[in-house]
């Protein structure tokens, strides 16, 4: 029964996105540089509400209370897509407040970080609310950072789904296999009609993406002592580094920090992709993204030989940050004397 309802449900996507598409509601263009980036044409930010459906199908009777939080971190975004909310300041503040109820109605602490002097310091309850509280913003902006090119971050969060599940650690936290499966075939769909630039995620199925995986990590952790928190650190590093570094770049550059720009590593690659490989956007976005995506493929699958083997993951996380500084500096030298040259 699960699985009818689930082709029904990819049947009326179907079907909805093409209205979206014909009547051109929730537009991804709406004068804002950045958003003709990679693509020229307007597509419909949908993604989100279509998360938020299947989330609430399969899962409302698991989390309960839980949903009112998610579904006010899709709102938020929501409002963001369709430019009822418009300030980052705003949406920043609304995410706080939302997170940190969450965090302390739930007692969500990080019990170990596997760090003598912070653990120490996490002994203190509304220390370690806080600190949770900036991890998983964190995660929902940097989320929202990289989403920037097709399939990327509904790819990368399939990798982390695909990863999880080969590993056992969705049963730790009584979630039932057959909907693991369902969401890995719904997020597989979802793929599908990004790559093929039918729908975008928004903001808004960028910030549930981001909250509602900082919040299933953390609890995963939370059930399996075995399993490393750099391990949880490593899965979600490229948002988490993402966000960090743009926030340095944009204020070695006297640039403010909350608003969007067109130098995150992805569009540098894909730029670069794009002036010396693929005239056609569409092909320099889709590789681009699939590359990143395919390098996290493989450190996760480096990763998992041992999960609870600290000094590997901390190892492999050091290993990506170099990984991501050295390209980017690369990338972006090639690419001033490219342009240069060019002019």
């Amino acid at each position: 029964m699960n699985y009818l309802l689930l082709i029904f449900l990819i049947f009326s996507i179907l079907l909805i996105n093409y209205f979206l598409i014909k009547k051109n509601y929730l537009p991804s263009m709406s004068g804002d540089i950045h958003q003709k980036f990679t693509l020229n044409n307007s597509i419909p930010l949908s993604g989100g509400i279509y998360l938020i459906i299947i989330f609430f199908i399969y899962s409302y009777n698991q989390i309960g209370l839980l949903f009112l939080f998610i579904i006010s971190i899709f709102l938020i975004g929501l409002l963001s897509d369709i430019k009822i909310i418009n300030s980052v300041k705003l949406r920043i503040f609304l995410q706080s407040i939302v997170v940190i109820v969450l965090v302390i109605f739930f007692d969500l602490k990080i019990l170990s970080t596997r760090i003598g002097l912070l653990d120490k310091v996490l002994e203190f309850n509304y220390i370690n609310y806080l600190f949770v509280t900036f991890c998983i913003l964190i995660i929902i902006n940097g989320t929202n950072f990289i989403d920037g090119l097709n399939t990327l971050v509904i790819g990368y969060y399939l990798i982390i789904t695909i990863m999880i599940f080969n590993l056992e650690l969705f049963s730790t936290i009584s979630v039932d296999n057959n909907l693991i499966i369902l969401g890995i075939i719904f997020l597989s769909f979802i793929y599908i009609l990004n790559l093929l630039n039918k729908l975008f995620l928004g903001d808004s199925g960028a910030y549930l993406l981001g909250f509602s995986y900082a919040i299933l990590l953390i609890n995963i952790f939370d059930k399996n002592g075995n399993v490393s928190p750099f391990f949880i650190l490593l899965l979600l590093w490229y948002p988490g580094f993402e966000i960090l570094f743009s926030i340095i770049r944009k204020n070695n550059n006297k640039n403010s920090p909350f608003l969007p720009d067109t130098n995150h590593l992805h569009q540098i690659i894909f730029v670069y992709l794009n002036k010396t490989f693929f005239k056609k956007k569409i092909y320099a976005n889709l590789i681009s993204a699939n590359i990143i995506n395919l390098y996290n493929i493989i450190i996760f699958c480096i990763a998992i030989i041992d999960v609870s083997k600290t000094n590997l993951q901390a190892g492999l996380i050091l290993f990506n940050i170099f990984t991501y500084i050295t390209v980017y500096l690369i990338l972006k030298k090639k690419l001033k004397i490219l342009l240069s040259s060019n002019s």
